[in-house]
């Protein structure tokens, strides 16, 4: 009796001790990231963008528990199925459950299936959420505004100057397409 729990002791020490050695041997082999693009962060190749420790919403949360919940649910399903339907061909370790055990599976899907009704309902599905509060008003900034000129004021800026005629390179001829000017300005 005794021995079952050395062999066990053996296992968890032979564990503990590759962990630690593979650790210990990873940092003499590994490379020393001493300037400073080599302590930032890597994502996926792009430059980080502010600080890494910020508030998530609580959604992502939400519906990783709902998901992990609903996975460990299904999972169970499938021995069911198999047990199933061995029980209601009579064969097998569950032959005497028969109708009792499908009973019981469908009372599980149907209080997965309330679950999932009840966090749909409550909202915790939602992407976007509803808000009751006073609709957002942003400062009043007209003093700063006034100084941007309008678009038809930059467009009277930029523009060529014309004479009457239309010629813009104001030699009075009106032709602009062998004008040296007009060329430099098509280039």
């Amino acid at each position: 009796m005794h021995f079952d729990y050395f062999n066990v002791l053996v296992f968890a020490g032979v564990g503990f001790v590759f962990v630690i050695a593979n650790m210990l041997i990873g940092s003499v082999i590994r490379p020393r990231r001493k300037t400073t693009d080599g302590l930032e962060v890597y994502e996926c190749g792009e430059e980080t963008i502010g600080d890494a420790w910020i508030n998530f919403d609580v959604r992502y949360y939400t519906v990783a528990l709902v998901y992990l919940i609903f996975a460990v649910e299904i999972a169970f399903l499938f021995p069911w199925a198999l047990v199933m339907q061995g029980a209601l061909k009579g064969e097998g370790p569950a032959a005497d459950a028969g109708y009792f055990a499908l009973v019981e599976g469908f009372v599980f899907i149907a209080i997965l299936f309330l679950g999932l009704a009840y966090v749909w309902a409550k909202g915790d599905l939602n992407w976007t959420l509803a808000y009751d509060g006073e609709a957002y008003k942003p400062d009043d900034r007209t003093e700063a505004r006034s100084q941007v000129p309008s678009l038809d004021q930059l467009e009277a800026e930029n523009a060529p100057a014309q004479d009457s005629e239309g010629d813009r390179d104001g030699d009075g001829d009106g032709d602009d397409e062998n004008d040296p000017d007009s060329e430099e300005e098509a280039a």
